[in-house]
This record gives C-alpha cells, sequence and structure tokens, in this order.
C-alpha cells in the first residue's frame, strides 16, 4: 500500500509547476494530481506539467468537478457534447501523468434526492467510462456529500449495474454525510476501490493527520483486514498548517500508523 499526498493540500499555496519537486523535497512518491480550472486541462500546459512529475507517481487526476461534470449527465445534447470536449481533455491529463484512474463526482443533488433511476445513470457511466478506456484510464467515483454519489446505498445499486467503475472513499466526505468511512467499504470489492482519501479533524474542521481525533490505526487495521491495497492519499486545508516541514511530519504520522498496524 502506497502513502501519499493529494495536491489540493498546496492549492493556493504552491504553482502547480513547483508541486512535483517540492514532493520529491519531502520524499513523498505518491500524489493524486489535482486540476483547477479549465486552462489547466489544456494539452500544452498538462504536458508541460507532465514533463516535471520525475519519479512521483500520480495515482489519479482529479478536476474541479463542478464546472463540467454535471452537465455529462444533462437531456440536452449539445450541453453533454460540450463537457464531453472537457472530459476529454482530463481522461488525457490523466494519459499524460501516467495515472489510471480520474477521480469522478458526476451529478449534483441540490434537492437531496433519495431515489435515482440507476439503470440510465448505469448506461451513462458506462459511455463515460468507453471514453476514459480509450486514454487507459478508469473512472473512479468519489463519495461526494453534496453528489449523488454521498451515501453507500448508491454506490451498491450503481455498481451492481455498471461493473465498469471504481470507487475513490474520503473519509471527510462520508463523516459529512452521516457514515463511517467502513460502511462504504462494505458495499465496494476491494479490487474495484481505486483510492483512499484521509484527512484528520479538530472540532469537526480539517487538521493534518495526527493533529486531530481520528483513527488512523483503525482505519489501516480495516484496510489491511479487507485486503484493500489502493493507496492512501490524505488531504488538507491550505490553512491547516504555516510550512512544509509541518506536511512532511503529517506524511511521516501517516506511514508511522501504517507501519504499526503491518508489523
Amino acid at each position: 500500500m502506497k502513502i501519499g499526498i493529494s495536491t489540493s493540500t498546496f492549492f493556493n499555496t504552491v504553482a502547480a509547476e513547483n508541486m512535483f519537486d517540492l514532493m520529491r523535497k519531502m520524499r513523498i512518491d505518491t500524489t493524486e494530481f489535482c486540476l483547477n480550472t479549465f486552462s489547466d486541462y489544456e494539452k500544452d500546459y498538462v504536458d508541460k506539467l507532465a514533463a516535471l512529475r520525475g519519479g512521483v507517481g500520480v495515482a489519479a487526476v482529479s478536476p474541479l468537478a463542478t464546472q463540467f461534470e454535471p452537465q455529462l449527465f444533462s437531456p440536452n445534447v449539445r450541453v453533454r457534447a460540450d463537457a464531453e470536449l472537457i472530459f476529454r481533455k482530463v481522461c488525457y491529463a490523466c494519459f499524460a501523468f501516467g495515472a489510471k484512474f480520474y477521480t469522478f463526482r458526476g451529478p449534483i443533488n441540490l434537492n437531496d434526492v433519495k431515489e435515482f433511476d440507476y439503470g440510465k445513470l448505469a448506461q451513462r457511466f458506462a459511455q463515460l467510462a468507453d471514453i476514459a478506456a480509450t486514454y487507459g484510464v478508469n473512472l473512479s467515483l468519489k463519495n461526494m456529500r453534496w453528489s449523488y454519489a454521498s451515501t453507500p446505498e448508491f454506490f451498491k445499486k450503481l455498481f451492481d449495474k455498471c461493473p465498469r467503475i471504481f470507487a475513490t472513499f474520503g473519509v471527510f466526505h462520508a463523516e459529512k454525510a452521516g457514515y463511517d468511512i467502513r460502511e462504504f467499504l462494505d458495499v465496494c470489492p476491494p479490487e474495484r476501490i481505486s483510492l483512499i482519501e484521509v484527512q484528520d479533524f479538530v472540532k469537526n474542521e480539517w487538521c493534518l493527520p495526527g493533529k486531530g481525533k481520528y483513527r488512523f490505526d483503525r482505519l489501516f487495521s480495516d484496510l489491511d483486514r479487507r485486503q484493500i491495497t489502493a493507496p492512501v492519499l490524505f488531504a488538507a486545508q491550505s490553512d491547516s498548517y504555516t510550512d512544509f516541514v509541518q506536511v512532511r511530519d503529517a506524511f511521516e504520522f501517516l506511514v508511522g500508523e501504517y507501519k504499526s498496524v503491518k508489523q
């Protein structure tokens, strides 16, 4: 199992062009690379970033999904077509970075809908998975609390109908939706989990791992027992640290928690 960091941790503190160099200096070799705006998806810029990767492995690429992913499910053909143009650019970014997974969020659930047409959704997810596959990429649906995929039930029912989809499970969004992440792990075969994203908490706010109350030893034990080998990456908000030594210490803390379970 790889332990690493999401580049969302560096948002507004480090230019994207400098993130790979910073991770190498921290001796962090696994990341999810986040692209944050439309110009980030352009091929010339993606190729420039990919050339800087060095020895850092990119497990997944994550776009700012609310810019276009909900429109991929629009009933309007022109809207879907425009969104697919951006979707393909992100798929290319995955290919350029050597990432096997695209961290995908999909539709926003503004009205807190509880019942879904899983057959229709599965058909559309399969179409998108087919597009991603032409770039050598897999779609990995993340459990965002504001999306359709906010509950274990959604994952179970969608996966039953669309075996092409993988899962990215995040501690923060599981907790915010009222679930323990283990409830998501219960409904997903280990081989279909592509990434686990972790955060720590103080008074329901994010903080660096090791600075809050979250039981990472318990999480690693659960992952080990379930034979889940997906990378575990941490994400933190930029106001949760004052220097990169603290970020490096958080990484070392997670590595130590994992090693204590494996001993």
